[in-house]
């Protein structure tokens, strides 16, 4: 079944994901927010050694702070190796409440995109994150690796002098998504987690509304006569657009083949390497979804790379270095 569209992050954003353009394709079709594009560095699935304890780390029930930026993390691996084991501590702490884990997952993206602006810390990184955190930090790390990997040797396009026409808005909540990547899974046995991976790099998690230049709508990017061919209900809902998405990827041979089903979703190498990073890392652990529901949407442009927060409304292009100047705080590179 072809025809959802295909871009998978709009090159404008192009940078934890890239995606290809072959019509036809079901979705990626929007844009995958993300970091900037780094030199290509070796994945890191098997970090070395760790410690016993988490270097320097606070307890993961410590409120965490509301900063939006890095500027309190230091390049080291040292300083970074902290963060990250702070985050994903708080991100899997039980006694931790909505808020906090939401915060914890908003400082682990900040920290794996500081990371991606240094890979050549990847390795010593690793070597001190501690050993029960090792698996997913290799997922997170590999998943940006793998994409940059793919893009080695092309030119890299521009960076646009605008930020996209879209709206960012809350998604829905990590209980009712939950519920219905169980209910996809149940009706095409297609694994939730490979859902909620694209969920998570096509829109983060339904932040992103807006359609793609391909046309290609809805948190699940569907082109809408892909959709009226393969689909029942509206594309634009969640819960629609979900099932929708596990019932593609079954005609394209998932469960028994999910690359040939996610390239069939996304004709790119590097997309389906990425989603299958995530995915994984929640078939190894499912708490790890509380901190990929909190990813923020960040869009690069030659006026530097831009958060864009829940709340934003563009019907038209914004001039990216007017943004920037209205909304220093939102600037992080």
């Amino acid at each position: 079944m072809n025809g959802v569209r295909r871009v998978g992050l709009l090159v404008v954003a192009l940078i934890w994901s890239a995606s290809a353009c072959r019509s036809g394709a079901p979705t990626s079709a929007a844009p995958s927010p993300s970091v900037e594009p780094t030199s290509p560095s070796p994945p890191t699935n098997a970090p070395g050694p760790a410690p016993t304890e988490p270097p320097s780390a606070a307890p993961a029930t410590s409120a965490p702070s509301s900063d939006t930026t890095t500027a309190a993390v230091v390049a080291t691996a040292e300083s970074l190796a902290a963060e990250i084991t702070r985050a994903e501590r708080g991100i899997r702490d039980p006694a931790a409440d909505a808020a906090a884990v939401a915060e914890f997952g908003r400082r682990q993206q900040l920290a794996y995109r500081l990371l991606a602006r240094h890979p050549e810390l990847d390795a010593a990184v690793a070597a001190l994150v501690p050993a029960d955190l090792a698996a997913a930090f290799g997922h997170n790390v590999a998943a940006r690796v793998a994409v940059v990997e793919h893009a080695a040797g092309r030119t890299p396009a521009p960076l646009p002098d605008t930020l996209p026409a879209w709206s960012i808005v809350e998604p829905r909540s990590i209980d009712e998504l939950l519920a219905d990547y169980h209910e996809a899974e149940s009706r095409t046995g297609v694994p939730w987690q490979y859902l909620a991976a694209i969920n998570l790099v096509e829109t983060r998690m339904g932040r992103i509304s807006g359609a793609s230049p391909d046309g290609a709508v809805g948190p699940m990017q569907f082109l809408p006569s892909t959709f009226a061919r393969c689909c029942e209900g509206d594309p634009l809902d969640p819960h629609d657009a979900i099932i929708a998405a596990g019932v593609y990827l079954a005609s394209a041979g998932a469960p028994g083949d999910l690359h040939a089903a996610l390239y069939a979703y996304n004709p790119n190498d590097g997309y389906v390497a990425q989603v299958t990073e995530y995915a994984e890392n929640l078939v190894a652990d499912p708490l790890a979804y509380r901190g990929y529901h909190a990813w923020q949407v960040f869009v690069s442009s030659s006026a530097g790379t831009i958060r864009l927060p829940v709340g934003y409304a563009a019907t038209e292009p914004v001039d990216a270095a007017a943004y920037a100047a209205a909304h220093p705080d939102d600037v992080v590179g």
